[in-house]
């Protein structure tokens, strides 16, 4: 049996595993209790990762789609065909005809997401779509105007704060978002034993709140209202640091002047946190010794996702926590980071701008089904599965058949390869080499600075292939150069010869000789240093003090409070949506919901995961709410929003705030016939239900409305 130290690449908590495997088969995986970042910790997903790797429906080698159904062919086939393909689309139609879309958990895995941007350059494509959009994308767009760069992100010094405000965030399920926390609920532990104190505010209460902190129940998507009085309540008691925002901000007036109106007693009208509540957490921010306010994805799928990142963190620099410890820091990634000035893009669709260097996944169908220039012809799906995780899945499911070329490249046929005319089969995190994704390695989201390598951990099945070679070779088929580089694509090629010298060829392929660059320009030493450190390598420590004034990145070096286009949009929106709010006070919200048991949507082809009770999704429903619409525990529901239904059974939960109510998203598997396990599922697809299409959206950050969408509820008849 062979032992190798690794780390999960399914979220951003990135835990160090020990996984044991025999003739290139798993047999256990083990917490390591010596990584630097996660000693001993890592959750149930990641322990389970074996099941994921040799699922009995995982492909091995390509599929092609011919008179309706999959049969195997050569990879010679598939490259040449899809290159001959994409290239008779790029000659006659250009870049603007072809697009890419990401998906999770590929997406924590650092040189296939790299890979797929050099191959969309190699054809002046630009059109890439990620789940960024479903989650997080608000995030990079406040980046952008608060601190000059979508990369320029924040994240609560949790080691040393001594007051945390969370908002639609629950560790216990989710582990934190924008943060590399293993074990979070430990470190928040900490807070309260060292005498600080934690809030949680969520329309439930949460696994989170049940172990540590105090609940605070909101309306859902109220935020941009509890933030706005949070603002004003700071700003009238004196919690403004007002040296320290004329040293290194810009444009205080003006958000103090966006504020003016919303006081605690009257956006309590809406969001039902108390006034006298709202106080309370306001002083208590004002008297800790560091402070942080942090919000996630609960907050980011709601209809202002962008102004609430604004007005958090102008809150968090204004009251002097930015840049300081226990307040947020801002990090500093391993590898140095090259800001290049980057194109201003929109959409064809409506001029819906583009957000760090992503197209708003929210108008993927219109992009597909809208005739004239620049309609998407060709589509690359990588690891995703966006009928089921993108708003608007009927219009989905019409698009991708619309489609002149469709291909899909991942380890099994999930419902969106269904739509393929190809799917090219790739490999599991464990059988690639590795280091952490994205946020760590050039943003530095990651309290405890450290790095890891991991070489592959099993070989691949069959034929299967490393997704940037398989990009690289789809580029040769089409006669294009990757990235647009013939060099580069040269050395590509010579990889290729190289790999079949013995000894040689295990140091030359291409994604090895891409980290170890990377390596190198962090000054790491290499692939062969880094392999002497299995267990990570801890970095020198994050510094307060080191940020502002020094390292922000606007044109004025400074903090902007006031970005324009987000003043603008307050002033015109939020009273109109206050009064909505007034009038549509008795309404059904419905809010997604995160599980133990699952992730996104493809956690459900594995049967640990989906066994007894947790075979299908859940409406989750107050009591109150529950008779009110004639439901009790175990009956079966339809929840409709505008023409779209589901059916759901219901679990009636006095976690849920009145007036509120849950369903976990992901699921609706039924017609997944690539997928043995899943299909004989439940569940049904919340999505379906969520607004989709260009006026769906949020303005700015392309963010789709998940959160916080008015439903109605009502039993199923007999």
């Amino acid at each position: 049996m062979k032992t190798q130290k690794t780390f999960c690449r399914i979220c951003e908590a990135q835990c160090g595993l020990i996984v044991n495997t025999d003739n290139e088969k798993i047999i256990s995986i083990e917490p390591n209790p010596d990584h630097v970042g996660s000693k001993g910790y890592t959750c149930m997903k990641g322990l389970k990762m074996g099941d994921f790797a040799h699922n009995p429906d995982r492909l091995t080698s390509p599929l092609k789609k011919i008179d309706g159904e999959f049969q195997a062919i050569s990879w010679s086939q598939a490259l040449s065909e899809i290159g001959e393909k994409l290239k008779a689309i790029h000659s006659e139609h250009g870049g603007e005809a072809i697009a890419a879309y990401m998906g999770n958990p590929i997406s924590f895995s650092f040189w296939p997401t790299t890979a797929m941007t050099l191959f969309l350059k190699a054809f002046g494509a630009n059109k890439l779509f990620t789940p960024g959009t479903q989650d997080c994308a608000n995030k990079f767009a406040g980046g952008e105007r608060l601190f000059g760069s979508a990369n320029d992100q924040v994240f609560p010094d949790i080691e040393h704060t001594q007051l945390l405000i969370a908002i639609g965030s629950n560790p216990v399920i989710s582990k934190m978002s924008f943060i590399s926390m293993p074990h979070p609920m430990k470190k928040l532990q900490a807070i309260e034993q060292r005498g600080g104190k934690v809030y949680w505010v969520n329309p439930r209460k949460t696994e989170s709140a049940k172990r540590l902190g105090e609940h605070i129940a909101i309306r859902p998507d109220t935020d941009i209202f509890f933030a706005l009085g949070f603002l004003n309540e700071l700003i009238r008691c004196g919690g403004v640091d007002q040296q320290r925002v004329a040293n290194y901000m810009n444009g205080y007036d003006t958000l103090a002047d966006v504020a003016q109106t919303w006081t605690a007693d009257r956006v309590a009208q809406v969001t039902r946190i108390p006034a006298d509540t709202l106080r309370r957490m306001v002083q208590d921010y004002i008297a800790a010794d560091g402070a942080a306010m942090y919000f996630s994805t609960g907050v980011n799928q709601g209809r202002f996702g962008l102004l609430v990142y604004w007005i958090q963190e102008a809150i968090n620099a204004i009251s002097g926590n930015l840049d300081k410890r226990g307040g947020v820091l801002a990090g500093k990634g391993v590898v140095p980071r090259i800001d290049l000035p980057t194109e201003t893009l929109t959409s064809r669709i409506n001029d819906i701008p583009y957000v760090n260097s992503t197209i708003p996944a929210g108008i993927m169908a219109e992009e597909i089904l809208t005739p004239g220039k620049g309609k998407v012809r060709a589509m690359f799906n990588m690891s995703g599965n966006p009928l089921l995780t993108c708003s608007g899945s009927d219009r989905l499911s019409q698009a991708f058949d619309d489609l002149e070329l469709f291909v899909c490249l991942d380890i099994v046929r999930n419902e969106t390869a269904a739509h393929a005319d190809y799917i090219l089969p790739g490999l599991h995190s464990l059988e690639r080499a590795d280091i952490p994704f994205y946020f760590f390695t050039m943003m530095g989201l990651m309290p405890t600075r450290s790095f890891s390598y991991t070489d592959a951990v099993i070989a691949p099945p069959g034929s299967c292939r490393d997704e940037g070679l398989i990009l690289r070779q789809i580029c040769n088929a089409a006669g294009v150069h990757l990235a647009g580089s013939r060099w580069l694509q040269w050395a590509s090629n010579a990889g290729v010869w190289l790999k079949k010298i013995p000894f040689i060829g295990q140091l030359a392929t291409m994604e090895k000789l891409f980290l170890g660059l990377l390596l190198r320009s962090a000054k790491l030493g290499g692939i062969s240093n880094m392999r002497k450190h299995p267990d990570g390598l801890l970095l020198e420590p994050n510094q307060p003090g080191d940020y502002l004034g020094q390292r922000v990145m606007t044109p004025s070096g400074k903090i902007e409070l006031a970005p324009a286009d987000l003043v603008t949009r307050a002033e015109q929106t939020l009273e109109s949506t206050f009064a909505q709010e007034l009038a549509n006070s008795d309404a059904l919200k419905l809010i997604q919901k995160r599980e133990r048991f699952s992730h996104n949507s493809w956690a459900h082809n594995v049967d640990a995961f989906v066994k007894g009770e947790r075979n299908t999704n859940y409406l989750y429903i107050n009591e109150t709410d529950a008779k009110a619409c004639g439901l009790v525990d175990g009956d079966r529901a339809l929840a409709r929003v505008g023409e779209h239904s589901i059916e759901v059974p219901v679990k009636v939960d006095n976690d849920m705030m009145p007036g509120t109510i849950a369903i976990p998203h992901g699921w609706g598997h039924q017609q997944a016939s690539g997928l043995s396990i899943a299909s004989k599922t439940d569940g049904a697809n919340i999505n379906r239900l969520m607004p989709s299409g260009p006026d769906s959206i949020e303005p700015a950050s392309g963010m789709s409305h998940m959160n916080g969408v008015i439903a109605h509820i009502s039993a199923m008849s007999n």
